[in-house]
């Protein structure tokens, strides 16, 4: 009877560790997004009304939006061919009342997420790589319209009309370089 208790027990022991072995993972993400707008650099950052977001399986090594008519265009480059991407394997819902305001689904191991900022005139990309057995992501962006093109927090923001304004040889401000 002992010995059939010692059985059970080590079977009861094994099965359990076994079990792990089984469980299924999760190969998506619901890539949740709370963007945050700032018109000029003493205001408050206020949620964003009016934002696009999408995604391509793709490297951003390889590839870039080439202007702002791309990014609102959902279009990418790839930075060696030239080639042209216009069909975003995933676009994200929009609700201007949640907090994380868009949610994108992913599910390959390395995408590309892209943010239109239409009121700020501004876009966002980052590379992602697909965490396992993690169902939901909540991330923050924030978006200045004073700020030129920069980074944060993996993502590359980008200002396509930033411009600083420089005075020529005789003290006018007409003169804009666009940096």
């Amino acid at each position: 009877m002992k010995k059939l208790v010692i059985n059970s027990a080590l079977l009861l022991v094994a099965a359990l560790g076994l079990h792990g072995c089984f469980k299924s993972t999760v190969g998506y993400t619901y890539f949740n997004l709370a963007v945050y707008d700032q018109m000029e650099s003493e205001d408050q950052f206020k949620p964003s009304t009016d934002i696009d977001t999408y995604a391509f399986w793709v490297d951003t090594t390889d590839w870039y939006i080439a202007s702002w008519e791309d990014a609102v265009s959902r279009r990418i480059t790839n930075k060696t061919t030239g080639e042209v991407l216009a069909d975003p394997a995933s676009i994200g819902e929009f609700n201007s009342s949640d907090r994380y305001q868009s949610s994108l689904f992913v599910n390959k191991p390395i995408s590309m997420l892209v943010v239109v900022n239409n009121a700020l005139q501004r876009y966002a990309y980052r590379k992602y790589e697909l965490p396992e057995n993690l169902s939901e992501v909540f991330a923050k962006l924030y978006m200045a319209a004073w700020r030129p093109t920069h980074t944060s927090s993996g993502w590359t923001v980008v200002n396509p009309f930033y411009t600083t304004t420089q005075p020529d040889d005789e003290g006018s401000e007409d003169n804009l370089v666009t940096e």
